[in-house]
């Protein structure tokens, strides 16, 4: 594994993870954008299984 893209998968992980954070933080019951951030979140982890 290289650990440099390793780095980089997970500080894009912790953005993503974030963004999601901030979204829940502005308004939780908007949930189209919960949504898409959980989306992306999943996306993210997906990056991982390798």
């Amino acid at each position: 594994m290289d650990l440099l893209k390793a780095c980089d998968e997970m500080k894009d992980f912790i953005e993503t993870a974030q963004k999601l954070v901030q979204a829940w933080d502005a308004d939780p019951d908007n949930y189209s954008q919960l949504e898409e951030g959980l989306s992306a979140l999943k996306a993210e982890l997906e990056k991982f299984k390798d």
